[in-house]
């Protein structure tokens, strides 16, 4: 009895990640194949068949892979430089690097078509690229702060500065290469920043673009014709979401391989240690070069930041619907926001902190228990709805909660989104609390024994301290990634009430002044949790770390 209560946190855990990311893609993939009205293949026989298909495959993959460099180049460029050498301002240009995740990437696309009218695909890997690099700052700057400088100064003593720095560029591999994954995830699922730059004429289409289009073509079949006849509504929909689906697998293929590299990159562990005398790794002198490195470091703060908030109040003044914009226009701006769209700022703001409060409660067991005990399964099952892709898994939970008579009317409510958007950004918050528990030495567990307490009072007293900082920042992750999500937002009927969806549809109807006010309305509720953080701990550089 004792070992079950103890394992009741694990159990819920799964049981609840079971039903939010399990049940709805068994749903989706068995409804793929015919089931259960027999067994029907002819969706996945029509994937890839078609040059325009493969073409479009092809552009994701590449759309990634550009992505990813860019990326690590900025991302992890400016970490080495604020939180490795005495680059002036090292601290806030650090933070500034991280705070493009502020922002949903739409509006940096937004801000990017205004100034550069560029719509080639390194163009928008580029504003992806701005819009994700915050990932592979954060980590990387957690890789090199937990490097012992004591080991760096041996090798550099012992074999020179070339080795050394190789040798410290070698311990943060596992971290640029999770946070390169993470880049490619989000990036190769994105169908909201593609479809702008298609609205805006341009030549080519992602594969996300294809699959959301079979999806927003349901209840039409693969010949055009519409699908019906002797079928039943729910036959019918059924058959209307396997094309969908199908052609979903190559993506997810791609995304699972990304995973598994993930998953292998941290096997290995980092240089970490809770002692008294460990050390950072010393700050190195740039010399001559701090100046270019200074602008180095301001690339990716202002494509990913400081250009988007000055679109924005460009937007809001009226720079684009009045002949003569003025500062008045900002008060009639925002207060179209709040009379116009005061509804969905409440939605937005309860959905964030409740997917918030979800993610953490459900991921800090699975996190716990796939650091210290010796089932690695844990770890990937509690990973494997960042694999799947946001079109999918929002087509899952269609078809699992959208069916009249249910006792409780899930599909048309907030809860729906909380479920949707919680299975979406578990996954980071596993990872960042596991991470955190395998900085806890296991001698804290071994002498919170000598109390005589029982697990749970052990653990809230003992260990949960110095898990709070990294569990704050997984909720602060989560909320300010349920803020800017739009791609699930796009496919759940609720996430119409949602203000990244209310945003993407207003840029499309001239209404700049209303859309600048939502953003920057986005841009004040996701900061205000990390300006509260950074007063509460006087930690500027690793507020959202």
């Amino acid at each position: 009895m004792h070992s079950f209560r103890r394992k009741l946190p694990l159990i819920a855990s799964l049981a609840l990640l079971l039903l939010l990311a399990g049940l709805p893609i068994a749903w989706v993939l068995a409804e793929s194949i015919g089931l259960p009205y027999g067994i029907d293949l002819s969706a996945y026989g029509r994937i890839l068949a078609t040059a325009t298909a493969r073409s479009q495959l092809g552009n994701t993959a590449l759309l990634g892979i550009l992505s990813v460099a860019m990326a690590v180049l900025l991302g992890g460029g400016t970490a080495i430089l604020c939180f490795r050498s005495d680059l002036p301002l090292a601290s806030w240009l650090g933070m500034s690097a991280m705070l493009p995740l502020l922002f949903p990437p739409i509006i940096v696309a937004i801000a990017f078509d205004d100034l550069l009218k560029v719509k080639g695909l390194p163009a928008v890997a580029l504003v992806l690229a701005a819009s994700h690099a915050p990932f592979v700052v954060a980590l990387a700057a957690r890789g090199l702060r937990s490097v012992d400088g004591r080991l760096y100064e041996a090798v550099l003593l012992a074999r020179g500065r070339l080795r050394a720095e190789l040798f410290l560029l070698r311990q943060i591999v596992p971290d640029l290469l999770a946070g390169a994954l993470l880049v490619f995830v989000f990036t190769i699922a994105n169908h909201g920043v593609p479809e702008f730059f298609s609205v805006k004429m341009k030549t080519w289409y992602s594969y996300s673009e294809a699959i959301f289009l079979k999806w927003g073509t349901r209840g039409v079949g693969p010949s055009g014709l519409a699908i019906g006849g002797t079928m039943s509504p729910e036959q019918a929909a059924s058959r209307s979401a396997a094309d969908a689906v199908a052609t979903s697998i190559p993506l997810l293929a791609i995304t699972v391989l990304g995973l598994w590299l993930c998953l292998r990159a941290r096997k290995k562990g980092t240089l970490v240690t809770l002692t008294s005398d460990f050390r950072e790794v010393p700050r190195r002198r740039l010399g001559p070069w701090k100046w270019p490195a200074l602008l180095f470091a301001l690339a990716l703060p202002c494509l990913g930041l400081f250009l988007p908030i000055w679109r924005m109040l460009r937007w809001t003044k009226g720079s684009m619907t009045h002949e003569h914009p003025a500062f008045s226009v900002i008060g009639e701006s925002f207060h179209k926001l709040f009379v116009r769209a005061s509804d969905d700022l409440q939605t937005t703001i309860l959905v964030s902190i409740l997917v918030a409060l979800a993610v953490i409660a459900i991921g800090l067991p699975l996190a716990w228990n796939s650091a210290r005990s010796r089932r690695p399964w844990i770890e990937a099952l509690s990973l494997a709805p960042l694999a799947v892709p946001s079109i999918l898994l929002g087509i899952g939970f269609i078809r699992v909660w959208n069916h009249p008579g249910q006792p409780v009317d899930i599909y048309d409510s907030r809860l729906l989104l909380v479920m949707a958007y919680a299975t979406r950004f578990l996954p980071i918050a596993v990872l960042a609390l596991a991470n955190a528990v395998r900085r806890v030495p296991v001698e804290f567990g071994e002498a919170a024994l000598l109390t005589g307490q029982g697990a749970i009072p052990r653990f809230v007293r003992c260990t949960l301290p110095t898990l709070l900082p990294s569990m704050v920042s997984a909720g602060i992750l989560a909320y300010i990634l349920s803020l800017r999500e739009l791609d699930l937002a796009a496919v759940l009927l609720p996430g119409n009430d949602m203000l990244a969806r209310r945003l993407s549809n207003i840029v499309h109807f001239n209404e700049e002044d209303f859309g600048g006010a939502i953003a920057l309305a986005l841009l004040v509720l996701s900061a205000l949790p990390l300006l509260l953080r950074i007063l509460l701990t006087g930690k500027a550089g690793r507020a959202v770390e």
